[in-house]
C-alpha cells in the first residue's frame, strides 16, 4: 500500500459494540482485516450477553509484529467511510499509535433512544458502540528516499576500512552503535549500491541522525542516498553506485607514483571543495570535516565524502599544499589500467603542478634532525647516515636569502631591551621562562620543487643509486636558546647577540649560518662591561645556557625519483640534465668539492622534534649544547 504526498487516507470502519473488552478492539479489527474478513456493523440487543473475545485474541498473539510491516485492505467493504475528523458534537474521538508507522482512531459510540451518549448510550434503544478506523501507514517526515525492503537488498561483501565497522555516536556501557559497509544488489537493479548498517543499542537514533544530514544536502562531492531500509532493530542507508575508499583506490595504483599522483592531486582539490561546500551548509568551519572518510565513484572517478565521522579521516590523508589540479572527466578506473594511461596523465600536469604534488603528504617524509653547533649550516641538501650520526652537505648553499629579516622570537614573553650595539638584555630574574628561537624558513622560494627537478641530475653526477633515501632537502634552518635550569636564578643580567651576526658568509657564493663565538654570557653588570666566564657563572649559581641548531627538510624514496624521471622524459626533457630547472627557472644546486661529515641525529620520531630533550647529557655536550 504505497503512500503518496497527495492520496488521502483510507480507512477500514468496523463497529466494535459487540466486543467488551476495549483494549483489545484494534487488534480484533486488525485481525479479521488480515484474514480478508469483511467487517459489518453490529446492532446488538441491549439484553445480549457480551460476547467473550480472549480467546479470539490470544489466536493473534502474533499482532504486534505484523503491525510493523504492511497490510492489505482488500476484500473490505469499498463504502466511502466518513473521515476520523468529522465527528458528530459531542462524540469523544481518542487517536493511538500501534506503532511509529500505523496508527488507529477510535469514537465513541452513538446512544439509545434516550439520547446520544460520548462514552455510553443512552437509557432507552439500542446503541452502536465506538467505531475503529485503520489508517494508511505514517510516513517519515521526508519521502524524498526509497523505503527497500531488507529482503531485496543482497548484501554482497564487506568494506574494508580502516576497521571492519566503525562506532559512531555516543557509547553507552561501553557498547557503541556498529556502522558497517557493504557492497551490496537491490532487486531488479542491475547496478552495484553501497549500503551502510546500523546495530546496537541506540542504532536507530544514530541512523536517524545521519539520514538527516544526507537528507539537508545534495550534491555529485558528498555520497548521494538512494534508499533506506528498517526494521527489527537493523536500519541502514543504501547509496548510488560501487563506493571504494579513498585508500583503498589509491593502494591499487601504487605501482605507478605518475598514477598516484595525478589521484592525489585531483582528490586533494575535490576535498578542499568539498569541505568548504559542506561547511557552507551546516555554517562549521572546513576543519569540523578533517576526520570524514572519503569514497571514490570508479566508473567516473569523482571523489564523494562521506558525512559520518569514522575509520581513517580524509583530511589525515591529503596534503598541505595547495594546489589546483582537474579530474579528467574521460579517465575512469578501466582507463587508468589501460596502458596508456600514464601517458595520458603526463600529457595533462605541468611540470611544477607535478613537482608541487610530490612535495606534500604521501610522497615527502618530514625530517627534523639536529646537528653540532660548533658547524656552519645553510640552504642545501644533506646526506644523513642516521646508522652512525653524521651528516655531510652534498650541495653548496643555495644563494638565497631568507624570507624576512632576521630576528629573535621571544617564546617565553621574558621582558627584554634592546641595547644601543644590537644586543639585548634581559634581568635575571626574568629569564627562567625565556626561550629564543632565531628561524630561516625559504620554503617560499620554491626549493623542493627545484630539487625535485634536478634530483636525478645531481644523482648522476654523484653516481648515487643505493641510498637516495638519505638526502634530505633543507628548507628551514632554527638556532634556539634557552634557559637549561628552571630554579632560583641569583640577581644579573644576560646579554644575547643579535641575530645578525648568526650570518658568516663573505664570499659572493656563500650563504652559511652558525652561533657566533659568544652568543649569550651572563654578567653582574647592567652595561654589560663585566662578562662572567661559564666557571664564574656557574659557582655564582647562575644556570647553563642552552643552545642548539636544528634543520628541517623533505627526503623521498627511489619510487618518486623513478616517477620524476619517467614524467620527465614524458615531457621530452632529459631528466639527468638540468633543462626542467632551468626552463621553471628553479634555483640551480651544484655538487659541493668540500664534502666534510659533522655530528648529526634524526629526531623525527620525537613527540616534540623541535625541542631537544636533553635526556642524554653526554651527547649534548658533543653537540655543544651548552654555554
Amino acid at each position: 500500500m504505497d503512500l503518496h504526498p497527495d492520496s488521502e487516507p483510507e480507512f477500514i470502519v468496523v463497529s466494535t459494540s459487540d466486543y467488551a473488552d476495549s483494549e483489545s478492539t484494534p487488534y480484533v479489527l486488525l485481525a479479521l482485516t488480515l484474514l480478508n474478513l469483511k467487517p459489518r456493523r453490529v446492532t446488538p440487543h441491549t439484553s445480549r450477553p457480551t460476547r467473550n473475545v480472549e480467546p479470539f485474541l490470544k489466536s493473534f498473539s502474533f499482532l504486534p509484529s505484523l503491525l510493523r510491516g504492511s497490510f492489505k485492505t482488500s476484500g473490505t467493504n469499498e463504502a466511502h467511510p466518513r473521515k476520523y475528523w468529522e465527528t458528530k458534537p459531542r462524540r469523544q474521538a481518542t487517536e493511538h499509535t500501534v506503532n511509529k508507522y500505523y496508527s488507529y482512531h477510535i469514537t465513541g459510540g452513538f446512544g439509545g433512544s434516550g439520547g446520544e451518549g460520548g462514552e455510553q448510550g443512552g437509557d432507552g434503544g439500542g446503541g452502536q458502540g465506538p467505531t475503529v478506523y485503520f489508517g494508511q501507514p505514517q510516513a517519515r517526515e521526508s519521502s524524498d528516499f526509497r523505503t527497500i525492503p531488507r529482503g531485496d537488498v543482497k548484501l554482497l561483501k564487506k568494506v574494508r576500512l580502516s576497521t571492519e565497522s566503525v562506532v559512531v555516536g555516543r557509547q553507552s556501557r561501553g557498547v557503541g552503535v556498529r556502522r558497517t559497509v557493504y557492497h551490496a544488489k537491490i532487486r531488479g537493479d542491475p547496478e552495484t549500491v553501497t549500503v551502510a548498517t546500523y546495530k546496537g543499542d541506540g542504532a536507530e537514533e544514530e541512523w536517524q541522525k545521519d539520514v538527516a544530514k544526507y537528507e539537508s544536502i545534495w550534491d555529485p562531492r558528498i555520497m548521494q542516498l538512494h534508499g533506506l531500509v528498517s526494521g527489527k532493530g537493523l536500519y541502514a542507508m543504501v547509496f548510488h553506485d560501487e563506493l571504494i575508499p579513498y585508500a583503498q583506490f589509491l593502494r591499487r595504483f601504487k605501482h605507478s607514483l605518475v598514477l598516484s599522483t595525478y589521484i592525489i592531486g585531483y582528490c586533494t582539490t575535490e576535498w578542499r571543495e568539498a569541505t568548504n561546500y559542506i561547511s557552507d551548509v551546516f555554517s562549521q568551519p572546513p576543519i569540523e570535516y578533517i576526520k570524514v572518510p572519503g569514497w571514490i565513484q570508479p566508473r567516473s572517478g569523482q571523489l564523494c565524502l562521506d558525512l559520518v565521522q569514522g575509520g581513517i579521516g580524509m583530511g589525515s590523508m591529503m596534503p598541505a599544499k595547495h594546489y589546483h589540479v582537474l579530474r579528467l572527466e574521460n579517465v575512469t578506473l578501466d582507463a587508468l589500467d589501460a596502458p596508456d594511461s600514464e601517458a595520458i596523465i603526463i600529457a595533462s600536469l605541468s611540470e611544477d603542478q607535478y613537482h608541487k604534488i610530490c612535495c606534500g603528504y604521501p610522497f615527502a617524509r618530514t625530517k627534523w634532525f639536529q646537528v653540532s653547533t660548533a658547524h656552519a649550516v645553510g640552504l642545501g641538501i644533506f646526506r644523513l647516515d642516521s646508522q652512525y650520526g653524521t651528516c655531510v652537505s652534498i650541495t653548496e648553499p643555495l644563494q638565497i636569502l631568507p624570507e624576512e629579516e632576521l630576528h629573535w622570537e621571544n617564546y617565553g614573553r621574558a621582558p627584554d631591551e634592546l641595547l644601543p650595539n644590537s644586543w639585548i638584555r634581559y634581568d635575571s630574574h626574568q629569564t627562567n621562562t625565556l626561550q629564543l628561537e632565531l628561524r630561516l624558513p625559504f620554503s617560499a622560494h620554491g626549493i623542493t620543487k627545484a630539487w625535485l627537478a634536478q634530483a636525478n641530475c645531481i644523482f648522476a653526477e654523484l653516481e648515487e643509486t643505493a641510498h637516495v633515501e638519505d638526502y634530505v632537502c633543507i628548507y628551514t634552518v632554527e638556532f634556539t636558546l634557552r634557559i637549561a635550569d628552571k630554579r632560583d636564578i641569583p640577581e644579573g643580567y644576560l646579554f644575547v647577540c643579535s641575530p645578525q651576526d648568526f650570518r658568516i658568509g663573505t664570499e659572493p657564493h656563500v650563504n652559511l649560518y652558525q652561533w657566533p663565538a659568544c652568543p649569550a654570557y651572563w654578567s653582574l653588570d647592567p652595561s654589560g662591561a663585566g662578562r662572567l666566564s661559564t666557571e664564574d657563572a656557574k659557582n655564582l649559581g647562575f644556570p647553563a645556557i642552552h643552545i642548539e641548531t636544528r634543520m628541517h627538510g623533505y627526503s623521498w624514496d627511489h619510487s618518486v625519483y623513478r616517477g620524476l624521471r619517467q614524467f620527465h622524459e614524458g615531457k621530452g626533457f632529459n631528466p639527468d640534465s638540468r633543462e626542467v630547472a632551468r626552463r621553471l627557472e628553479y634555483p640551480l644546486y651544484e655538487v659541493s668539492s668540500n664534502r666534510v661529515l659533522f655530528p648529526a641525529r634524526d629526531v623525527s620520531d620525537r613527540p616534540w622534534p623541535g625541542d631537544c630533550e636533553q635526556d642524554d647529557l653526554a651527547l649534548c655536550r658533543s653537540f655543544g649544547h651548552y654555554l
